[in-house]
Formats: C-alpha cells, sequence, structure tokens
C-alpha cells in the first residue's frame, strides 16, 4: 500500500469555516467515551450545473452550508462520497458563477468542508471518495494526525467496468480500538460490477492486499443499493452478508435498524430509495437519516444534496 501526503499545512481562512460545537441538537455530546459518533454523506448532486463535473459538489454555497453542518454535528468519524477534487476544475474549465472550482485549489474541497480538526485519507483512483477520523478521537495506521493523505487501497475493478467509482478501506485507531473502515461508493449502472466490488469486502480478507485487513470492520457509504426494494445480483448477494436474519456478524446500524422500512436516503424526483447504509461487525447503536428521522435536520441545509446523510453514536459491543 502506497501513502502520499497531499497537504502538509493547514491555514484556517477568514470565511468562517469553524461554527460553534457542542450544540444542544448534538444529542450524542458526552457520550464520547463509550464509543464514537459517524457520519456518512454522499454530498453529490444532479443539478445541471454540476454536468461537467460528473455531479460533484460543484455549488460554493451547497459546500459552505455542508460544512457548517459538519462541524455543528462533530462526528468522530466521517465518510464522504462525491467531492470535487480541483484536477476536474483544471480537466473541464467551465466557468460557471457560483462553482466550488473557483475556490483555491491549495486548499482542497475535502479540507474546506472538514475543517483543520480531521486527519483524512481519499482513495488515489480519483479523490471522490474520503474517510476523516477527528484528531481528537483517533488516527490512522498510515497517515500522520492532522494531514491529508491519498491510498491505493481501493477495489479492484472489474472488465468493463467504470474507472469513476471506488470501494476505499483504511486502518484507523479511535478510542484504543484498532479497526477497518470500508467508505464503499460502487457501480450505479451495472449491478454486475457492483457485485465485484461489494464481494472484497467479505471474501479473501484478512490478507496484507485485501481491502479489509481488520477483524473489526464498519462499513459506511452510498453503496447504490437498495436492499429492501431493489433484487439483483448485488443485493442478493449483500442480503446474504448482512443482517442478523441472514446468520450475518455484520449487523446494520441504519435503514431496518432504526424503522421497518427504513427511511430512504434519496430523493430524485418520484425515485426514492435507501442507498446508504452504516453497518458493522462488532458495535452497537442506531443511527439517523438526516431529514428524513423525526426531528433532524438535512446535512445540506434544506437543498443541494440528493442524498440523506446518516449520522449517529456507535458504541462498544463490551459496553452492553
Amino acid at each position: 500500500m502506497t501513502w502520499v501526503l497531499l497537504d502538509a499545512i493547514w491555514e484556517p481562512s477568514d470565511e468562517g469555516w469553524v461554527v460553534p460545537i457542542g450544540s444542544e441538537e448534538n444529542t450524542y455530546a458526552g457520550a464520547a467515551g463509550d464509543g464514537f459518533t459517524v457520519l456518512t454523506a454522499n454530498v453529490g448532486n444532479l443539478d445541471p450545473r454540476c454536468l461537467p463535473y460528473y455531479m460533484k459538489l460543484c455549488r460554493g454555497d451547497v459546500e459552505a452550508r455542508i460544512a457548517k453542518s459538519i462541524q455543528e454535528l462533530h462526528p468522530d468519524v466521517v465518510a464522504i462520497q462525491e467531492t470535487l477534487p480541483h484536477w476536474m476544475c483544471e480537466s473541464w474549465p467551465v466557468i460557471i458563477p457560483g462553482s466550488t472550482c473557483t475556490a483555491q485549489p491549495d486548499v482542497p474541497q475535502i479540507r474546506r468542508l472538514l475543517g483543520p480538526d480531521y486527519t483524512i485519507v481519499c482513495e488515489a483512483r480519483n479523490g471522490f471518495e474520503c474517510i476523516a477520523v477527528r484528531v481528537d478521537a483517533g488516527d490512522f495506521l498510515g497517515c500522520d494526525s492532522g494531514e491529508l493523505c491519498e491510498t491505493d487501497r481501493m477495489d479492484r475493478q472489474g472488465d468493463g467496468c467504470r474507472w469513476n467509482v471506488a470501494i476505499m478501506a483504511a486502518t484507523v485507531r479511535v478510542k484504543g480500538q484498532v479497526f477497518d473502515v470500508v467508505n464503499a461508493h460502487p457501480e450505479s449502472r451495472s449491478a454486475a460490477c457492483r457485485l465485484v466490488s461489494i464481494r472484497q469486502i467479505f471474501e479473501n480478507t484478512g490478507q496484507p492486499n485485501s481491502l479489509v485487513r481488520e477483524e473489526q470492520v464498519l462499513l459506511l457509504g452510498d453503496f447504490n443499493m437498495d436492499p429492501w426494494r431493489e433484487d439483483d445480483v448485488s443485493s442478493r448477494y449483500w442480503r446474504k452478508m448482512v443482517g442478523r436474519s441472514a446468520g450475518s456478524e455484520y449487523a446494520y446500524h441504519s435503514g431496518i435498524a432504526e424503522q421497518q422500512p427504513p427511511y430512504p436516503t434519496l430523493r430524485y424526483l418520484s425515485y426514492v430509495r435507501t442507498y446508504d447504509h452504516v453497518v458493522s461487525n462488532f458495535l452497537n447503536g442506531t443511527t439517523q437519516v438526516l431529514g428524513e428521522s423525526p426531528g433532524t435536520a438535512r446535512l445540506d441545509g434544506g437543498k443541494g444534496m440528493d442524498h440523506r446523510a446518516v449520522y449517529g453514536f456507535l458504541s462498544w459491543q463490551s459496553s452492553r
């Protein structure tokens, strides 16, 4: 595995990225000793103005609202999908008013979203998907505290499958516990390609070159698959590998763990799906779908993301 340091110094700007934390809305504050908070969010959207950038997070106002919400939630472990790295701005130099491509390239979007208090690892294939850990909650094995690194620890693409999606993984140490975090954003257009990638989470694990290397695993992300509303080769495989009803060690912390049927995490016109999941084989706890679960607000402040973020507190099983 190769680690590459992407930014060595983060200088907070005068744009007001840092906002007060520990607010009354953060119902999980104070429970940190028993576990940690998690957030997974696909921040992209289908705004026509984002089309040159493959529907990534291209709008500056949306980026600012998401950044504010993340800092208010104060999550310990974060998985983000569909960021807009600056190489895409350089590849498609389309000047659109309000585009995030007008931001300075020396502060990557993922850093603008999370601020200075996170160690971040992004996949080296495109830089679209990233995992982050708050520096006061833990660290990555292989990336210095507070830095932004990239890794080639990703799924292997099947023949004929698209290059611009990825399932990535990293080993973290959070509150003294070592485990793997998998940030999944597999193929959306081909169930067969999606299956090739998802199988790498559960099969041939524990090896130096495997996607999953630790016994304890936390799965986060936009899996582009609804196990409750869809039936294809990928969802059928997933149902065999995840859920207590399947006899699996992997249990849901989202979806039916919160409500049956689960709240949707994707709304686009009349298209409604639960694509974003939080699953583990060693934790307890239930997450919420921000903007769908009662009493919660959308991460984007009400508009800008097609997906709904998932957030909650997970505790160690030994604390039961």
